[in-house]
């Protein structure tokens, strides 16, 4: 990953007055504004100003399960290291949390910590006791993300009897892999979702298949088997369990939430991930004003060839291949899509010469810097990642687990191995994410927050 060395970065007026007003920076730790984080600059700082105090660290072991958040002061922890589990808290914690807290229900599913309660703590830990936690209000319906199909079967064999993985791990790919291979004997699955204790199987639709009740195995590979059969993919169903929030951002501060950051940083210091570029779209009818699609700028990456290539969202570059920052008028055109990979939504881009030579990667804004793109594969279940988009600052997320999606093939082209499936992070976002926020998103590096490596880029869906 291409790291040139960064000019002194500069917040434009626009966007300090966003952060400064923003309840987005409010979830880590009672200030402000935070500063800017480099590698680099907060080494330099360390060296050469005693006196001055870098940004503490958000995370306490942050890449697995039992990572401490910054917020969270419980004096206790509900991580067992040895047996790998989260315990229940005991009488005198949960008397702790309650004291802290209030009286609302206080209700865990394994690795998720749920509290309710009218109010929530301002600055909001992640954390609590080092396991995961979502402050709730009091008395609303809460439904586990469980699919309804009632297809499962706990007397049925299971199918793939000879694959087994430890509790509170992702499965390798090679497990994915006979899993699916096992239960597509048994139904036709169009993506497989392994999260911490159960597995879930998405089934097509319209293809002219069903299944009885209780005709498919209650246990695959070892955990439970939950089956989904609607046209809507599983996760999407999901956003209608979306809980209100207490406080809306866009009645907690006085700015609307809407308002992205437009500052051209290629005139005034320098371009790097989390940075706004845009496109224009072709004018849909006559007499209609044309539109343009902003996302979140990617990163820089460079090929064994030296070929360098900076990664956006594809899905806002379909009817232009041109690359505006921060905006088609009165931006600058920084490059020109050159490839893409449709089934990722990822575009590559050859940026002109002076946005080459102005791109960096050593600074993200207040998101942990990417240091070197790593595989799925490699991002352990429970660990934590940093995100810092144009238009919503900051915010985390976890990984909860890894989904096995089946590529789409035109009609009587062979099938695409099971091997070969593209796989993606299944992830909960913690912070103050609305959906017309993540929609501008989308293109931003997933950094993994204790290593610095770049996991993948926030997506369209």
């Amino acid at each position: 990953m291409s790291s040139p060395m960064p000019s002194p970065i500069r917040l434009s007026p626009q966007i300090s007055n966003l952060q400064q007003n923003s309840p987005y920076l409010d979830i880590y730790k009672n200030a402000p504004i935070s500063p800017l984080r480099t590698r680099e600059n907060t080494q330099h700082l360390r060296q050469t100003l005693p006196h001055s105090h870098p940004e503490p660290k958000r995370w306490e072991s942050p890449r697995d399960w039992g990572a401490r958040h910054i917020n969270d002061s419980a004096p206790f922890t509900l991580w067992d290291e040895v047996n790998r589990k989260f315990h229940h808290p005991t009488r005198e914690q949960s008397a702790w949390i309650r004291r802290k807290f209030g009286d609302g229900t206080l209700s865990h599913n394994g690795w998720l910590m749920r509290i309710e309660t009218a109010s929530p703590p301002q600055p909001i830990p992640f954390t609590l006791g080092a396991m995961p936690v979502l402050f709730v209000p009091p008395g609303g319906p809460f439904e586990e993300p469980i699919p309804s199909a009632p297809y499962p079967n706990p007397r049925l064999p299971d199918p793939c009897p000879g694959v087994r993985w430890p509790r509170m791990v992702n499965p390798t790919k090679s497990q994915r892999t006979a899993v699916l291979e096992a239960i597509s004997q048994l139904a036709n699955v169009r993506a497989a979702i392994f999260l911490p204790f159960w597995t879930i199987f998405e089934l097509e639709t319209g293809d002219g298949r069903s299944y009885p009740e209780l005709s498919l195995p209650g246990t695959v590979g070892g955990r439970t088997a939950l089956y989904h059969h609607q046209d809507i993919p599983f996760f999407k169903t999901m956003r209608s369990l979306t809980r209100p929030r207490i406080i809306q951002p866009s009645k907690a501060s006085s700015l609307s939430p809407a308002v992205h950051d437009t500052a051209n940083y290629l005139r005034r210091s320098a371009l790097t991930p989390g940075c706004r570029v845009e496109s224009g779209f072709e004018v849909p009818s006559p007499g209609s004003q044309p539109t343009t699609a902003a996302t979140t700028c990617g990163v820089k990456i460079r090929n064994n060839g030296g070929e360098e290539r900076l990664t956006v969202a594809n899905h806002g570059f379909l009817s232009s291949k041109d690359i505006y920052h921060p905006q088609v008028n009165g931006g600058d055109l920084i490059g020109q899509v050159v490839d893409t990979r449709p089934e990722l939504d990822v575009a590559l881009v050859k940026l002109t010469p002076a946005a080459s030579s102005s791109f960096t990667n050593t600074c993200y804004f207040q998101a942990e810097p990417p240091t070197r793109l790593l595989e799925s594969d490699h991002i352990g279940q429970g660990s934590w990642g940093e995100i810092d988009g144009m238009s919503s600052g900051l915010f985390s997320m976890m990984n909860a687990g890894i989904i096995e999606l089946r590529p789409i093939r035109p009609v009587g082209h062979p099938k695409i191995q099971f091997s070969q499936w593209d796989t993606r992070l299944v992830n909960l976002v913690f912070g103050n994410i609305e959906g017309f926020v993540s929609d501008g998103v989308c293109g931003a590096p997933i950094v993994e927050v204790e290593s610095g490596r770049c996991c993948w880029l926030f997506p369209f869906e």
